[in-house]
């Protein structure tokens, strides 16, 4: 598809309010969250994208510490 000033756009992803395109003529991609527009190089992306997935993976691991803490409290309080 083509947009205004010759962009070329490839929709990459697109799930409930999130889009992914990347111009072919800029070699850039554009994040779409909302009404929100970001453009990035493709090195940004995957920079972005390592820190969401370490983001999720270090809130994963606290929401795992906070179950072993109140196991451990449950388990305290009956003996």
């Amino acid at each position: 598809m083509r947009d205004r000033g010759g962009c070329k756009r490839i929709l990459l992803s697109g799930h409930s309010g999130f889009r992914v395109h990347f111009c072919e003529t800029h070699r850039t991609i554009e994040l779409e969250i909302g009404v929100m527009s970001l453009r990035l190089d493709e090195d940004a992306l995957a920079l972005l994208s390592q820190t969401l997935q370490e983001s999720v993976r270090n809130l994963q691991g606290l929401d795992n510490s906070d179950e072993r803490f109140e196991a451990f409290m449950r388990q305290l309080k009956s003996s």
